[in-house]
């Protein structure tokens, strides 16, 4: 195993002490990349000659700026080390922008990400460092949790519990590890002229309480009012914001400079009570046992609060009065035993490396079918490093891609398929490779699966397959199909896996990356092998889980989650007119109904459409006569298109309408997928009874899609009248002088 280490800040430096000296002490390989987000040699180098820490391996030379362009320069100069090094595993810690970048770039390259300090919470999105916390943590694949506290927020989030880790806080190592040494070799307090228990430890560093001139007077007060000697060793930023207000210390204040975490951690240790406004402090303070008062309204560290080791007081000096008189008492460190880098390494240690082994990249890849599945998967396989080749019987749609045209419309492909570059080519031929994947359509014909384009793309590869190599079916098909159909076709030296699309168009990138993914096995394959080999390949971008199963249960599992879905909105569709008899708000009605933890009604609409919804239920059932509600459910959502036409022709032949405009027909909003829309489907019932002049619209889709669409501006200045069908931004977003009647907002009319 080899494990990068990311720091940035004097705090990381700090904490991550513990862990590195750990990972040496077992002879674990590592590299230490040091981002300098901390660039004074008193802020950061200091303390790896302090606490007889390695020079870092690499050192980004990051000074200063704004937090984004902080975030742009660390994952620029990181990415290349990360692809260097091929570390399995980055540990960063906290939530500073070094944490941020470290984590995005490593997500970014497949490389597991853990996370120190995981799960804090401000609850305060005010704090940059609060949107830092929350990325870094939905990026981790090991979150080191310090208390149950963390645990909890981790799992209301969402985070899979196998992830999280209770391990206590690096911190205390590292203030158990140097406090002996700190009284040794520390002169601090003669230095500074002061005894123990006679001052006060003040630190104000936060943009919150700094960077406003108000905000920064009000903790000047605050020193001001305490009567005692307040040691403030001044932050870099605190220094350069008193200066550009024009504010001096108060008389009472012993400045210093930056300090070496030796002579500071003598300095809590031996002081009164200690006023911050660092989320660090709060915990040292409570591990050492020193009462902390925190200029915030809010923190990270809730556990201090709860054991009694901290107040709250704000920005207001009479709130801070009355809290140090206050008897605080004694409490129990919450932070763990001084053992949280041991169990870190340890956790590591114990699970198996997680960088994809270096033979995966040497696999070679085949996409069979170019279409909305098919790209997108091919350019987010070539943008890993993998040689992928896309094949498709269209050569003219060959001729588009080879010339770097995408023959569809899809939020962020254009730039997919730039960074996939010299890594992806394209063939209007089978071709030889490792592993070939075939994601080709299948429609319906007679209600049941028509395997026509996925057998011709199978025995397409039989001129090309050898021995070892690996098929997967991406299309969507009945249960058995890999079992019964596809793997007689092949020598049983070939494997047969399926492994189902589960995204949708319009949002098919997020969903490839973060949907979890399943890896189905036919029968003959050899399960183990072949899984081992699709998981490792879908991990080249997948965030999701990758689960292991047979192919016929994957394939059944396909078809159900789109039938659960087709009934589900079939319900809300009787409902919706079922509403119309009783005069209640469907919309209302729904939204109130779903408040119960235990159910989830979908919307109604004008039917269903797409190329799943309509067709998987019908797949799955596969002429069995078994089933009797999957038939209901499909004809209701059918019959909803015949609803629609005859509401619109009542309204037309009302209102005495002859010329109208017909706008959207995809099947669903902001996509140019016309594949099994309803909006079609009602536009031929309309034409059928042939009462009015129709003229249609869809502005996107093009003219080499459907024959006869107009330009919006030739429809409307046109129509007498308007009908939106499927509701795309452009078009419930602009005003039409001409009456609308708008079918994709009819139910929340009601």
């Amino acid at each position: 195993m080899k494990i990068a280490v990311l720091v940035g800040t004097r705090p990381e430096v700090i904490k991550m002490s513990p862990v590195i000296r750990e990972l040496a002490g077992r002879g674990i390989e590592y590299k230490l990349i040091h981002s300098n987000q901390h660039y004074s040699p008193e802020m950061d180098l200091v303390f790896f000659e302090e606490l007889a820490l390695p020079k870092p391996d690499y050192n980004l030379g990051i000074r200063g700026g704004t937090s984004n362009n902080q975030i742009g320069n660390i994952l620029i100069k990181i990415e290349e080390i990360l692809k260097d090094e091929k570390p399995d595993v980055l540990l960063v810690q906290g939530d500073t922008n070094t944490v941020a970048a470290g984590a995005l770039a490593a997500s970014k390259l497949n490389i597991k990400v853990g996370h120190i300090e995981a799960g804090l919470r401000s609850y305060d999105r005010t704090m940059p460092e609060e949107g830092n916390r929350v990325l870094t943590d939905h990026l981790s694949e090991f979150l080191f949790a310090p208390t149950d506290v963390q645990v909890n927020i981790l799992s209301k989030e969402g985070i899979d519990s196998e992830k999280t880790f209770l391990v206590g806080n690096t911190i205390v190592d590292a203030v158990l590890q140097n406090l002996e040494l700190s009284e040794k070799n520390s002169k601090i307090l003669t230095k500074l002229g002061l005894e123990k228990d006679n001052y006060i430890l003040f630190t104000a560093h936060r943009a919150s309480n700094v960077d406003r001139k108000d905000n920064l007077e009000r903790v000047l007060k605050i020193a001001a009012s305490i009567n005692k000697k307040v040691v403030w060793p001044l932050h870099l930023r605190t220094q350069k914001k008193l200066e550009e207000f024009g504010l001096e210390l108060p008389g009472n204040v012993i400045k210093t400079g930056p300090l070496g975490y030796l002579d500071f951690l003598w300095l809590q240790k031996n002081s009164d009570h200690i006023v911050t406004d660092s989320g660090g402090l709060q915990e040292e303070a409570c591990i050492l046992g020193v009462p902390c008062f925190t200029i915030r309204e809010n923190t990270e560290r809730p556990e201090t609060i709860q054991v009694g080791a901290n107040q709250l007081v704000g920005l207001d000096v009479e709130r801070y009065q009355a809290a140090i008189k206050r008897d605080q008492g004694k409490w129990s460190n919450p932070f763990g035993d001084g053992t949280s880098s041991k169990q870190i390494i340890n956790i590591l240690v114990a699970t198996p490396a997680t960088q994809v082994p270096e033979e995966t990249s040497r696999e070679t890849i085949s996409v069979i079918g170019m279409g909305y599945m098919g790209l997108p998967l091919a350019c987010l396989l070539a943008k890993s490093g993998t040689e992928v080749t896309g094949v498709d019987i269209d050569q003219e749609k060959i001729g588009q891609l080879r010339s770097g045209a995408i023959p569809f419309e899809e939020k962020g492909l254009e730039s997919l398929f730039e960074q996939a570059g010299e890594n992806l080519s394209f063939s209007a031929h089978p071709v030889a490779a490792d592993i070939h994947i075939i994601a080709v359509p299948t429609p319906m014909r007679h209600q049941k699966c028509d395997l026509s384009y996925v057998l011709a793309a199978a025995k397409s590869l039989q001129s090309v397959v050898k021995p070892g190599n690996i098929v997967i079916v991406e299309s969507t098909i009945a249960p058995g199909t890999c079992d019964k159909v596809l793997a007689p076709l092949f020598d049983s030296d070939i494997s047969i896996v399926h492994c189902p699309e589960r995204a949708m168009p319009g949002e098919t990138l997020r969903e490839l990356v973060q949907n979890d993914r399943l890896v189905g096995v036919a029968k003959g394959s050899s399960f183990e092998e072949a899984g081992k080999r699709v998981k490792r390949m879908y991990s080249l971008f997948v965030e999701g889980e990758i689960i292991l199963t047979r192919s016929i249960d994957a394939e059944a599992s396909k078809l159900m989650e789109n039938t659960y879905r087709d009934v589900n909105i079939a319900l809300a569709n009787e409902l919706a007119l079922l509403s119309k008899e009783h005069g209640f708000n469907i919309n209302e009605a729904i939204s109130l109904a779903n408040r119960h933890p235990r159910v989830n009604i979908h919307g109604p609409g004008i039917g269903v459409g797409g190329h799943c919804l309509p067709l998987d239920p019908w797949f799955l059932l596969d002429e069995k006569e078994t089933a009797n509600l999957i038939p209901i459910a499909r004809n209701i959502n059918n019959n909803m298109t015949r609803f629609f036409a005859e509401e619109i022709m009542k309204w037309v032949h009302d209102n005495g309408y002859k010329k109208i405009g017909i706008l959207g027909l995809t099947y669903k909003p902001n996509v140019d997928d016309l594949r099994e829309s309803p909006s079609l489907e009602i536009v031929e019932q309309l034409k059928q009874k042939d009462l009015f002049q129709i003229k249609l619209c869809d502005p996107l889709v093009g003219s080499d899609q459907m024959i006869g669409l107009e330009g919006l501006d030739q429809v409307t200045k046109w129509a007498e009248a308007l009908v939106i069908l499927t509701g795309h931004n452009q078009l419930q977003n602009q005003r039409f002088e001409q009456p609308v009647f708008n079918a994709s907002t009819y139910w929340e009319q009601e």
